[in-house]
């Protein structure tokens, strides 16, 4: 188990020694064990969030790149089409 030193003022550390029957250590450890758990479940939602609108982002893209701007295009004679004209600019016609 790692350590860690804490420091209170010694007002408070009086009023804790008075105190009989609280084990301190532990009732710190579980503080932060408690404080910890607190914000990974906060992150875990913003995560849960974050890829939620991802995906309806994503959805949106997938809806769009799905539809045909131009149902008669064609892909196979666009490439056609630049394999041939690619050089001839540069070539005597």
């Amino acid at each position: 188990m790692a350590f860690l030193t804490i420091r209170v003022p010694e007002s408070l550390r009086k009023n804790m020694k008075r105190i009989r029957g609280v084990n301190w250590s532990d009732f710190i450890r579980g503080s932060i064990e408690e404080k910890v758990r607190e914000e990974v479940e906060k992150r875990r939602e913003k995560d849960r969030t974050a890829i939620l609108e991802a995906i309806q982002e994503q959805d949106k893209i997938a809806a769009t790149l799905g539809e045909k701007p131009v149902p008669e295009w064609s892909s196979v004679e666009v490439i056609r089409y630049w394999r041939k004209h690619r050089y001839s600019s540069s070539m005597p016609q």
